[in-house]
């Protein structure tokens, strides 16, 4: 019996070839999608996991308020609290903190421009389990020069993953030897990472390396100064990414109550001036989708847009199988008399559910294979397309649930259509007015109703989805960046005597070259995060006016001709303003929190300034000489900051940008070329 049910189902997937061959194309692709929503969604949620003890690991954040109000939450943290919590927490299993720095690493053969580079203590792979392919992992860092590189900058330094005891240099000469080679972090980590050195070695080359000879000085004359953990600065000053790992079953509001008191121990002096601090604590799984904080170490998504993507892929599902079952009911009406006359000749309701039930789950399995086939095939396209190193990666258990999901909607589609004619008595099936009075079109018009709306709904967002991102890729930033190409000003040239004035040279050669219309030097480009701020910025005669955060952009004379920021009042820098000068450019917005009435009133009025941020200023009256209209530094997803530009050649890690406009004259490689010749012909030769 159970093979002639088979053979039964197998003959009306023949007999009905075209609507079995739509059920299956609408399956296959509303299961496929909803298979490679959920591979994307469970690999943004699965940021952090391979952690050691992952649950237990946390970032701390800071939260600054202000006197006024104003609070300024970073990722970062004050450089001095990761070397006091082992000390003062006692259920803190593992501590660590290590800050960026924008280098090149080279040898004589290779080079890796902008390394994921940090300054790290020596704890840093007890917390941050990763294996190594050579060194030795309890010890890491055995030396002054000792440097660990991941698994990826081996291969880009050296050629191979075992350069043990090799060595390489950073920007203006420091020398380090690979002391260890660790594994390359997951895809899927915050963490990105390329060279690891600890912050001792940066004490030690800080005092002890001569720039105009470019050599270390080692032995017992040499020293290094490393601060105490107390020092009032590093309690100032949040430039750290600080982690801890609890230990097993560590009280976490013990834990929050003693950061609280850490808090108050150290930062007093903050809080006589009118700043308080509080430490957040971030469990390191949970970074990636609910941070954004100001200098997050990579770009993180949101839970909002992974909801999204859950209901897209419910209805991508759910959309398929209505179709599905309204293909069912139409096939069900059409063969009420052949189920009539088998009820006549002693068909049981058990043969004829089993006989439409299996049908379904023929071509929902059949769907199944194809999606899954399918799925497979878009998935390194998918990844190409959300520019992720490698693929995304799939869990055999994820895709067992999948089956097992899909099967059970396989057969719960199967169950209405085969209720209409199994409810019925022969003589109502065999009626020619069964088509016309059946119930089953109620159903079929409302899922047909539930489907066009369920359309609707996907078209209305896929199209508000396009018009954002339309929108977002047109928006006027404010400022003009077509046309313009950057890179970092020549770190070779840190400390070297007179590379500030050789670069400026530079840069007027690159403005006499044909097609280049101009080219600039500043501490930081459009796109990335302002490198300098300060909460220390207020009107002269107005102290109570500080504690608002202001963003601060180092400069020089030619920024208007390449960006052309539009002037509201007064004017932009020019040749005769000295670097380093006591004159400003302000946005609109920071007009504003300067209550200047109006751009043309904010000129000629005094600021005071001070910066404690790499970038020190003491307090000092700054002239305000132009105001400029507000653009978008960052994404337009970020709120416009204030901003103050000054004309100066300080740059954060001492790394500047160069950025050129170019003329639309379809020579952009020959005009790069006669660049890279200016470059390499600077009096000192750039990496």
């Amino acid at each position: 019996m159970n093979n002639t049910i088979l053979k039964i189902s197998l003959r009306l997937l023949i007999i009905k070839k075209l609507s079995s061959l739509l059920s299956l194309i609408v399956l296959t692709f509303g299961m496929a999608s909803f298979m490679l929503i959920f591979f994307f969604i469970h690999y943004e949620k699965s940021y952090d996991e391979s952690w050691t003890d992952s649950q237990q690991i946390y970032r701390i954040a800071l939260e600054k308020s202000q006197s006024n109000g104003n609070i300024t939450t970073t990722a970062t943290n004050y450089g001095g609290l990761c070397r006091v919590i082992a000390d003062e927490i006692p259920g803190v299993d593992y501590t660590t903190g290590f800050q960026r720095d924008i280098v090149t690493a080279y040898t004589t053969e290779h080079f890796i421009k902008d390394a994921d580079f940090f300054w790290c203590d020596t704890s840093f792979f007890k917390l941050f389990d990763r294996p190594f392919l050579s060194g030795n992992h309890e010890n890491p860092f055995p030396g002054l020069q000792s440097a660990v590189i991941s698994e990826t900058a081996a291969l880009q330094l050296f050629g191979r993953t075992d350069p043990l005891n090799e060595r390489f240099k950073l920007n203006e000469g420091w020398e380090f030897i690979v002391s260890g080679v660790f594994k390359d972090i997951p895809e899927n980590s915050h963490l990105k990472i390329d060279i690891l050195i600890t912050r001792r070695s940066l004490h030690y080359f800080i005092d002890n390396f001569d720039n105009s000879s470019s050599t270390l000085k080692m032995g017992s004359a040499s020293r290094s100064t490393e601060s105490s953990p107390s020092a009032r600065w590093l309690c100032e000053n949040p430039n750290v990414y600080t982690y801890i790992r609890l230990k097993k079953n560590a009280d976490t509001e013990l834990i929050k109550r003693a950061f609280s008191k850490i808090c108050e121990k150290y930062t007093t002096h903050l809080v006589a001036i009118g700043q308080k601090s509080k430490f957040i604590l971030q469990p390191v799984q949970s970074i990636h989708l609910d941070s954004h904080f100001n200098s997050e170490l990579s770009l993180n998504s949101d839970r909002k847009t992974i909801t999204a993507l859950y209901i897209i892929a419910m209805l991508a599902l759910a959309m398929s199988w209505i179709i599905f079952i309204n293909f069912q009911i139409t096939q069900s009406m059409e063969r009420a008399k052949e189920i009539g006359l088998k009820k006549i000749a002693g068909a049981t309701e058990y043969n004829i559910l089993s006989q439409i039930v299996l049908r379904s789950v023929i071509i929902n399995c059949i769907a199944i294979i194809l999606a899954l086939v399918l799925s497979f095939l878009l998935r390194p396209h998918l990844s190409e397309y959300l520019q992720l190193n490698g693929q995304i990666p799939v869990k055999p258990g994820s895709v067992l649930q999948f089956i097992i999901v899909f099967i059970i909607g396989a057969i719960l589609s199967s169950i209405y259509p085969a209720y209409i004619l199994i409810s019925k008595r022969p003589q109502q099936l065999l009626s020619e007015k069964f088509v016309q009075d059946n119930d089953g079109f109620s159903l079929r018009r409302s899922l047909i109703i539930i489907q066009f709306a369920a359309s609707i709904g996907l078209m209305i967002t896929t199209t508000v989805i396009i018009r954002q991102v339309l929108f977002m890729k047109n928006k006027e930033i404010g400022i003009s960046v077509n046309e313009t190409a950057y890179s970092y000003t020549p770190m070779s040239m840190i400390k070297k005597e007179g590379a500030n004035q050789k670069l400026i040279t530079f840069i007027e050669d690159l403005n006499g070259i044909p097609g280049i219309l101009s080219a600039t030097i500043s501490s930081c480009v459009p796109g990335k995060e302002i490198n300098f701020h300060s909460n220390t910025i207020y009107p002269s005669g107005k102290p109570e006016m500080k504690g608002d955060n202001f963003g601060i952009l180092n400069t020089d004379s030619h920024f208007q001709e390449v960006f052309n920021p539009k002037i509201l009042a007064g004017r932009m820098f020019t040749l005769e303003d000295k670097p380093g000068g006591t004159q400003l450019v302000i946005n609109q917005e920071a007009c504003k929190k300067f209550g200047f009435d109006s751009p043309e009133t904010a000129i000629g009025k005094y600021v005071m300034v001070r910066v404690n941020d790499y970038l020190n200023i003491p307090e000092t009256p700054y002239l305000v000489c132009g105001v400029i209209e507000n653009f978008h530094q960052e994404s337009p997803h970020e709120n416009i900051e204030p901003m103050l530009l000054i004309k100066d050649y300080r740059w954060k890690y001492e790394v500047g940008f160069v950025t050129v406009r170019l003329k639309n004259t379809g020579n952009d490689q020959e005009i790069l070329g006669r660049m890279k010749d200016k470059w390499i012909n600077l009096p000192i030769k750039p990496v």
